[in-house]
């Protein structure tokens, strides 16, 4: 987690990506993605904008240090009025998801988080449990979900606090294992696992998130040429006949001859069925 505040942190951040922070209304959050030079994915993650001058930047687990080191590195020497903080100690995270996920936090808290008081991708500071609290209404586990970011000296409080409001429901924790499982089912790419030192926004499927139209960010001219050329491979998602679940990293083969490979497998339950996703030739793609 990186605190970026300063009268040109949302200009900071419009250079940083080749989707805008700029525009961002206060207490409303956006998906991001970084890339490089090349035009070559970095990180992935979401801005939540708390102030006129204020953002709060989520990033990859394992690409912290990079990252800050990046923004770092582009204000040295910079006139820009950005202050970068890493907050990431100071701060606890939590994902509370579900169809009850809604009465769980309206127990907790005071704040209005009814569909029209908290409503998808909006971002509000308030108390919940008695802790000062960023409640994001984010989530990729394909269920009703709220981020909350609350002091780490005070999370194991908010997290007794929400386990006792949700035990009436049958509130149980769930962990990373199965998060990874929900997300692939909405085929949704980890940033370092699903993408490598030569993945570009389109062939990852994130071309959606690239505004052409802007005078310049770090990459531009080579994700025009990229567009320009064409994805040579692709990040596609795959179902499997039968109950076999491929390794990741396993080759995609036909007629005797490797053409991509899988990044990511996992076994559905709900589905009764191994998906994954795998980089495949673009004409062999299928939607």
């Amino acid at each position: 987690k990186l605190d970026v505040r300063g009268r040109d942190a949302g200009n900071f951040l419009d250079w940083l990506h080749p989707n805008r922070f700029s525009d961002l209304r206060v207490g409303r959050v956006r998906y991001r993605a970084m890339t490089d030079d090349s035009g070559i994915i970095l990180d992935d993650g979401t801005v939540a904008r708390l102030g006129e001058d204020r953002y709060f930047v989520s990033t990859g687990t394992g690409s912290l240090d990079a990252i800050d080191g990046w923004l770092r590195w582009w204000l040295a020497a910079s006139d820009r009025r950005v202050d970068v903080t890493n907050v990431t100690a100071r701060f606890a995270a939590m994902n509370l998801a579900g169809p009850r996920a809604r009465e769980v936090l309206a127990r907790l808290t005071d704040l209005d988080v009814s569909p029209d008081g908290l409503r998808y991708l909006d971002a509000r500071e308030g108390l919940v449990a008695g802790v000062s609290t960023v409640i994001l209404r984010i989530g990729f586990v394909g269920e009703l979900a709220y981020e909350l970011h609350a002091p780490a000296d005070q999370a194991a409080h908010l997290w007794d606090a929400l386990m006792a409001a949700g035990a009436e429901f049958g509130i149980r924790p769930f962990g990373v294992e199965a998060q990874r499982v929900l997300r692939l089912e909405k085929q949704h790419a980890i940033v370092g696992q699903d993408t490598d030192a030569l993945s570009d926004p389109r062939g990852a499927s994130l071309g959606w998130l690239i505004k052409a139209d802007r005078p310049d960010f770090i990459g531009r001219d080579a994700i025009a040429a990229l567009a320009e050329r064409g994805p040579r491979d692709v990040l596609t998602g795959f179902e499997m006949i039968g109950t076999a679940v491929p390794a990741e990293g396993a080759a995609v083969v036909r007629e005797g001859r490797p053409i991509g490979r899988v990044t990511s497998s996992k076994w559905s339950p709900t589905l009764g069925k191994a998906i994954g996703l795998a980089w495949l030739p673009a004409e062999d793609a299928v939607d």
